[in-house]
């Protein structure tokens, strides 16, 4: 063989060897890690925001990927136990996930920050935290002061001026309170407060405390099967004002807790997404048409807050992978969010200045009826 031939093949052969290797590359899946608290008293929150962005990693391979790679979700139970959480970013990051997703509660988001003070990015769509600016933290919903905000219009639109308030006695619970004590004076609008450890049984006690003759309305400011046992309880105490649930309760796994224990009037803080007919704009309506169908198709179910609260945090994942630098710069990732509008059913619009997608204007009062979450009208 002479040496030109030799030469080519040999060339051929590097070809081959480099195109092989580029191919092997682009498939490699990009890893995205997720805590969801899928057993335990929270588990009808992670689990239905699981199920959401598993749909996401579903939808997206199908339609080949991003930029030609397969997106791979990797999950970790923290059961809403913050020593579980941290183990679990740690876990996570061995693993190379190269962006967070945490759905679990309040104290245990709040025990793995410090494990990300110089990145990935991870978002959350907890409303009761509140990430500094300089933090690799993103928050999807309005926050839990935007929240109580949306409740004191309600309240002045109806002319109520005295409500009760059922508060957890964790870190979720304690923020609530604080926010409470901070507007509701400030308002005009007098409350009784009781507190309930999230393991109870039974909430009567409480309820009585806080149901005065003069309380038109009362606010259980808590989620998962804890919210539960005030709904049940208040059922059994006969109460007729009423009852308005937390954010992340607006879900059909928590309305199956419920079911034989409704109230006459079921109330809720939610997202406008969840009426879609409260929506202006004509690509958000549609984001959440394509998802429902979606959904629809994928689980024979509709969709709900938390299957929404999820689908922001897949949609920032989304449009980071796709729009944004490269991941392996948490810091010019975390620069981009800061400057760029992220699409979803509800635009979330960071800045340098407040690492918080949303405020009381993406927020409304809703109202439990006919099988689905519809706006609420004023309390009579």
């Amino acid at each position: 063989m002479d040496m030109r031939r030799l030469l080519g093949l040999v060339v051929g052969v590097a070809v081959v060897s480099a195109s092989g290797m580029t191919g092997s590359h682009a498939a490699d899946p990009i890893n995205i890690g997720m805590i969801a608290p899928t057993t335990g008293v929270m588990a009808t929150v992670g689990q239905r925001q699981l199920a959401t962005a598993q749909w996401w990693e579903s939808d997206v391979n199908a339609k080949g990927g991003i930029k030609g790679r397969p997106v791979k979700l990797i999950h970790c139970n923290d059961e809403a136990n913050p020593e579980k959480a941290v183990s679990c970013v740690r876990d996570l990051l061995a693993r190379g996930s190269v962006l967070l997703i945490n759905s679990s509660v309040t104290g245990p988001i709040r025990a793995t920050m410090p494990l990300i003070r110089n990145g990935p990015v991870m978002v959350t769509p907890s409303p009761n935290v509140m990430p500094e600016a300089s933090s690799y933290v993103f928050q999807t919903s309005p926050s839990d002061m935007d929240l109580t905000r949306t409740l004191v219009e309600y309240l002045h639109r109806s002319k109520v001026d005295s409500i009760g308030v059922i508060a957890a006695t964790d870190a979720s619970g304690e923020l609530g309170v604080n926010t409470v004590r901070t507007l509701l004076p400030a308002s005009a609008i007098r409350f009784n407060l009781a507190r309930i450890d999230l393991r109870a049984t039974d909430a009567s006690i409480q309820l009585a405390q806080v149901a005065k003759s003069d309380v038109r309305l009362i606010y259980s400011t808590y989620s998962g099967g804890g919210a539960a046992t005030v709904v049940k309880s208040f059922n059994n105490l006969g109460l007729e004002q009423p009852l308005v649930v937390s954010y992340a309760n607006l879900s059909d796994q928590f309305i199956a807790l419920i079911r034989n224990d409704m109230p006459q009037r079921l109330l809720g803080l939610g997202l406008k997404g969840v009426a879609p007919e409260l929506l202006t704009d004509p690509a958000e309506r549609e984001r959440v048409a394509y998802f429902a169908r979606a959904w629809q198709q994928a689980r024979g179910e509709a969709i709900d807050q938390l299957n929404l609260n999820a689908l922001t945090l897949v949609d920032t994942i989304e449009a980071i992978l796709r729009n944004g630098p490269d991941t392996a710069d948490p810091a010019a990732v975390k620069a981009w969010l800061e400057r760029t509008p992220i699409r979803s059913f509800q635009t979330l619009r960071f800045s340098a200045q407040n690492h918080i997608g949303m405020n009381e204007t993406h927020a409304a009062i809703l109202e439990y009826k006919g099988g689905r979450w519809v706006p609420a009208a004023p309390v009579q």
